[in-house]
């Protein structure tokens, strides 16, 4: 029995060996079709014909001169059309398989015994933690592609004979450095007939709007679709919560959210919601009941497209902590958070957050950091929050600590939050440090590669920038930590705690080469100076400079090395 892959691929050169290192191992061909609209062509083909794939191009209609393909169905049915194996999967370039090498041969046995028509798999978002089934692997000839954007595969049988099975499953792994895809997405949809379009068009025509700003178009456009006589509950809810998310109005968001409960009163998402809407409203005890309810849910037992797991994981907790300190409740809130980080089987990663005067950036950064972990349910983030900063009073919901150091020296900051920590492994953090995807696996993969069990170690990532051997960003284990009694030295501010840092790791032989790890810091120092603000100077003033410099000197006997 023959299976093939065939995959449609823009653009995606230096993404496509990691496809291929992935998908290549389990199927007898795989065919690529590349769909680039009128775009020039990179390499892309040029590497899937070299590892021996069938290779073909899918050109647009001649009224669609667009930079993208125009017609998603089209160009899956021409792959689909190219492959010869009697059954035929499907992939996206940004996807990876998540199983093993034993589980794919024992879903070949079952195929082969069985022979289904259809076989559905399991498909992991992790950034939404979201797990769905997908039909991914159909028999020859057993139906066709259709709608050109959000295309599914439609059966051409009244009664296929489906094999449902739990695993292996695939992994969405998005390039970090693909380009949105609003734009092409919306001209698409728009160009489907109002007439003709169904409900999916509808919801994911909403999606595109919202994404590119045009909300109040988008809300239009979502009222329709929950007038649309297809519409079911599931669907229903998501669009009232959506709609919700994107209100500017708290008490406009607190009624959208209401009818969603009141239409699906057995999931948890509507409520999470509604815990930031009343916190938005100033109202900490409805958050409070709200949060309390959330938590009161279990998870639902039957499969559910939409359920978002991290309101049933980290989020949950998190948001019924937000709920509780609102409500000055702060032990209890701080007990809640770090039982949960407790109760996971594998190692906590402690982020250590210092900030000053910038909440919304701090917030979303701190947002950033979870959504971009492969296990956020293993990720400790903690604010180090100065006594004098009334800006940064909001942050105060998240966990935190104060910093009473009348001098604001970030590097107290940090100290502070990692002797509030439980982790295994510290991370330095600021407001302006962007995480790679899966930045917390790439890290606990760097240590258990390379440490000793038990054994000081710290971490060489990259920032981005620098190419010399400074330890710009400090993550070590927790041996580490216990061994030198700090986090930073604490006689720095915040210049030089990074050369000194260095220095004692190098000195004592436990730096492990991470560089691969890129962290990047979107200082104005590379920047073009742009986005200085009144902290930037305070920690880079020519004073904290000459402090820095005089107290590393004194430490190492090393005259240090002289400002970036």
């Amino acid at each position: 029995m023959k299976i093939s892959l065939a995959i449609i691929a823009g653009n995606v050169e230096h993404w496509m060996p990691r496809f291929l290192d992935s998908f290549s191992p389990l199927f007898d061909e795989i065919i690529v079709v590349r769909a680039i609209g009128n775009q020039t062509p990179d390499a892309t083909l040029d590497i899937a014909e070299a590892r021996g794939c069938v290779c073909a191009s899918y050109r647009n209609k001649p009224e669609h001169d667009w930079p993208h393909v125009d017609d998603f169905a089209a160009a899956r049915n021409l792959a689909f059309k190219l492959a010869t194996g009697h059954y035929i999967a499907w992939a996206d370039t940004d996807d990876v398989y998540g199983g093993t090498l034993e589980q794919w041969q024992a879903l070949r046995k079952r195929i082969a015994e069985e022979r289904p028509d259809v076989v559905t798999l399991p498909y992991v978002v992790p950034e939404d933690q979201l797990r769905v089934l997908r039909e991914r692997i159909l028999r020859r000839d057993s139906g066709a592609w259709v709608s050109p954007i959000h295309e599914s595969f439609k059966v051409n049988m009244e009664k296929p004979r489906v094999i449902v099975q739990d695993a292996p499953e695939w992994r969405h792994a998005t390039h970090k450095d693909r380009t949105p895809n609003n734009e092409r997405n919306l001209r698409i949809l728009e160009s489907i007939p109002p007439a003709e379009r169904t409900l999916s068009h509808l919801f994911h025509l909403w999606q595109s709007l919202r994404f590119v700003g045009r909300i109040e178009e988008g809300v239009q456009i979502a009222q329709q679709a929950l007038k649309h006589p297809d519409i079911g509950p599931e669907e229903g809810y998501e669009l009232m919560i959506n709609i919700a998310q994107v209100a500017t109005n708290p008490k406009a968001q607190e009624q959208y959210l209401l009818q969603a409960l009141n239409a699906v009163p057995y999931r948890r998402e509507a409520y999470g919601e509604m815990v930031n809407t009343k916190l938005r409203l100033a109202d900490p005890r409805g958050a409070l009941a709200y949060a309390e309810a959330m938590h009161g849910l279990s998870d639902p037992p039957e499969y559910i497209w939409n359920r978002r797991g991290k309101y049933y994981g980290w989020l949950g907790v998190q948001l019924h902590a937000m709920a509780l300190r609102a409500n000055g409740r702060f032990p209890e809130a701080d007990v809640r958070e770090i039982n949960h980080l407790k109760a996971q089987p594998q190692p906590v990663i402690s982020l250590l957050h210092a900030t000053r005067g910038r909440p919304k950036l701090a917030a979303d950064a701190r947002r950033q950091w979870l959504n971009r972990a492969a296990h956020p349910d293993r990720v400790e983030h903690l604010f180090a929050i100065d006594f004098d900063d009334g800006d940064s009073l909001p942050l105060c919901v998240y966990r935190h600590v104060i910093q009473t150091n009348k001098e604001g020296a970030s590097v107290g900051a940090w100290n502070l939050a990692a002797a509030a920590s439980c982790g295994e492994i510290l991370v330095q953090i600021n407001d302006d440090f962007e995480p790679p995807m899966h930045w917390d696996k790439l890290i606990e993969e760097a240590f258990t590669c390379a440490e000793k069990p038990g054994k000081p170690a710290v971490l060489r990532v990259s920032d981005g920038h620098r190419t010399d051997d400074l330890l710009c960003i400090a993550v070590m284990n927790r041996a580490r930590y216990a061994q030198q009694g700090f986090f930073l030295h604490p006689r720095f501010k915040s210049v030089f705690s990074d050369d000194y840092h260095s220095w004692a790791a190098y000195r004592d032989g436990i730096v492990i080469d991470a560089s691969h790890i890129v962290i990047e810091h979107h200082h104005p120092f590379f920047n073009e100076g742009k986005g200085w603000d009144e902290v930037y100077a305070v920690h880079n003033s020519t004073e904290r400079y000459q402090q820095g410099a005089a107290i590393f000197e004194e430490l190492t006997g090393i005259s240090p090395r002289k400002p970036a």
